[in-house]
């Protein structure tokens, strides 16, 4: 029985930054957090990598790593996250904190046949968030 399924972030070396990121764009709680430090081999310098975190978004989590520095990953292509808000202002402004802290846009946010606000923004770290609003019963 599957008991979760949680999307899982790989950064080159980036992940504290991305946490306090996403913990500010997505106002998230911060369940887990250490750095390789934590690891009982831990060498200097060891607590600027992310070992592992867990972020709560509303009732969903996402989880984030470092990778090993000599196994680097490429990032972004392969995923995509999407959120839905039942809010368009809380879409929109969740939209233009990531395009304007080095994000890039990739489809406008606008009106859709399925979302009042729909839009695709890629993040600073390369990882491409489909957000959308519910649409509201008439």
């Amino acid at each position: 029985m599957i008991i979760g399924m949680n999307p899982y972030f790989m950064f080159n070396g980036t992940g504290i930054e991305a946490v306090r990121f996403y913990e500010d764009v997505f106002n998230a709680e911060v369940m887990e957090f250490q750095t390789y430090a934590d690891l009982p081999n831990a060498k200097e310098g060891d607590g600027n990598l992310l070992l592992h975190a867990n972020l709560k978004i509303g009732q969903n989590e996402i989880m984030l790593s470092d990778t090993d520095p000599d196994h680097p990953i490429e990032a972004g292509t392969h995923i995509s996250v999407a959120v839905v808000t039942d809010d368009a202002d809380e879409t929109s402004d969740i939209f233009r904190k990531i395009r304007e802290n080095g994000g890039e846009e990739a489809m406008p946010l606008q009106e859709t046949f399925f979302s009042p606000a729909y839009g695709k923004v890629k993040d600073k770290y390369g990882i491409e968030w489909q957000l959308s609003t519910m649409k509201r019963d008439e």
